[in-house]
């Protein structure tokens, strides 16, 4: 797909720099369709060209949405765990939705 560069809003490094170390990029799309245009398509890049291996592209989220998916998913470890659920390490938790509408799923590894 074509991106111009009329369609980003800002892009600029996030960290500190160190020499030898990668940083992220934050990209911020002028319009939302691009940005979901962009992350449906990421399977395509499961077999990319030598130039783009080690690249990984995420939604970004706030520092307090971290910490509330991170809550979530010890919350449903702790009512798998008292359900009588053993084997935590065969079992990966995934928050899954957006807004209001977020669940944790489990799935088995």
């Amino acid at each position: 797909m074509k991106v111009e560069a009329t369609d980003i809003e800002k892009m600029y490094r996030l960290g500190r720099w160190i020499e030898g170390q990668s940083r992220p990029l934050l990209v911020a799309f002028k319009n939302y369709e691009m940005k979901e245009e962009i992350m449906t398509n990421l399977r395509k890049l499961k077999q990319p060209l030598e130039k783009f291996k080690g690249i990984g592209i995420s939604h970004y989220l706030h520092p307090q949405e971290r910490e509330d998916r991170k809550r979530m998913i010890q919350e449903a470890m702790a009512e798998h765990y008292s359900f009588g659920g053993i084997g935590l390490e065969n079992y990966r938790f995934i928050v899954v939705g957006q807004g209001q509408q977020q669940r944790v799923v489990k799935r088995k590894k």
